[in-house]
């Protein structure tokens, strides 16, 4: 499945699909072609000597219950992983589609939820890369994004740290002294400025 997708030692944070809801328009759209097909072969049924309507309405109404049903694969084999290291998009049928973006490509990353989203429990992440000029990448629908977003975010800070400066409070020393006093040139910085409106 999708993990044989993964570097040796990356781990899986989250693994998740797109809602749901991404499959309505395609399952209203097949039900009202498959009602309207099915109006024209009830209507043109009896009138005619032969069942050639009939027959072309049926086989229509076959391909399209298929192409929903290949739809509904698709979006079964789709899976977005969040690792330690990146976030990816695995799918396909029948060839396998991998695209990923690395933590240190990610500049920003933004969480957006509709009306419609905040009911169904789905949002879109944004995903900014660092490249200047690049469009961002928004991952549409995901179930339970404040989660996403929350797995994300931490596995982003929990990256290095900056150096830190140990302090022994036990001794004072020249850092504590210039820490606690400014200097005689930072200590008055004039009046402040006035602003009239």
């Amino acid at each position: 499945m999708a993990r044989s997708f993964l570097a040796p030692g990356e781990e899986v944070v989250r693994t998740t699909r797109r809602h749901l809801s991404v499959l309505a328009r395609p399952a209203l759209g097949t039900l009202v072609s498959i009602g309207l097909l099915g109006a024209i072969g009830w209507f043109t049924g009896p009138q005619s000597t032969t069942d050639v309507v009939d027959q072309v309405c049926g086989a229509l109404a076959v391909l399209l219950l298929l192409r929903f049903a290949l739809r509904l694969r698709r979006w079964a084999n789709e899976r977005i992983l969040v690792t330690d290291m990146r976030i990816a998009t695995v799918g396909g049928l029948m060839a396998r589609r991998v695209t990923s973006w690395p933590f240190v490509r990610i500049h920003d990353l933004g969480l957006r939820r509709s009306i419609t989203g905040r009911i169904l429990g789905y949002g879109s992440v944004v995903i900014e890369a660092r490249v200047p000029g690049s469009a961002p990448i928004v991952l549409e629908r995901i179930p339970d994004p404040n989660g996403f977003y929350r797995d994300v975010m931490e596995v982003l800070m929990e990256g290095p740290l900056p150096d830190m400066v140990e302090v022994d409070r036990d001794q004072p020393d020249e850092t504590d002294e210039a820490v606690a006093r400014p200097s005689e040139d930072e200590a008055d910085t004039g009046p402040l400025p006035r602003v009239v409106v």
